[in-house]
């Protein structure tokens, strides 16, 4: 099965989880045979996924596969938010560590370059996403310091 379409990640986020079908679908607000139906890759019969049960499923499977699909076949690249400090200290880390992370990128950019395969490719795929979370983190933390919402330092 091609795991690059939008079917077949439907599929294994319901089909493919540690959560049944019917817990799903109970979580989902969606009948369990409807669900079920849905998610299979070469339905014959016609059954669509309801686009307004797309978030509600993601959410109760925890896989974020589709969306992470949708939004590459739309030219955008999908990273997740992480958590923003509460401190100076956490500020001060949170730059050491994009900065390290920088550093390892850029190493690992020039080694693809200079070896293109894919264990090079794939290791400077996953420093560049980790890059972009790091700037999500940053940003986060940018816009809460510009609106006051962090604590003032006493």
């Amino acid at each position: 099965m091609d795991t690059h379409t939008f079917k077949s990640l439907l599929y294994k986020t319901i089909h493919r989880n540690k959560k049944s079908v019917a817990l799903i679908a109970d979580e989902t607000g969606i009948s369990a045979n409807y669900l079920y139906r849905a998610g299979l890759p070469l339905d014959e019969s016609g059954v669509k996924f309801p686009v307004e049960f797309l978030v509600p499923l993601m959410n109760s499977t925890k896989d974020y596969s589709v969306l992470n699909h949708l939004a590459n076949i739309c030219g955008f690249l999908l990273v997740r938010i992480p958590r923003v400090c509460r401190d100076k200290k956490d500020e001060i880390d949170l730059v050491d560590d994009y900065q390290q992370a920088s550093i390892t990128a850029v190493n690992l950019l020039k080694e693809f370059f200079r070896h293109p395969d894919k264990t090079s490719y794939d290791r400077a795929s996953e420093a560049l996403m980790e890059i972009m979370s790091k700037s999500a983190s940053a940003k986060k933390v940018l816009d809460k310091q510009v609106t006051g919402q962090l604590e003032l330092e006493l």
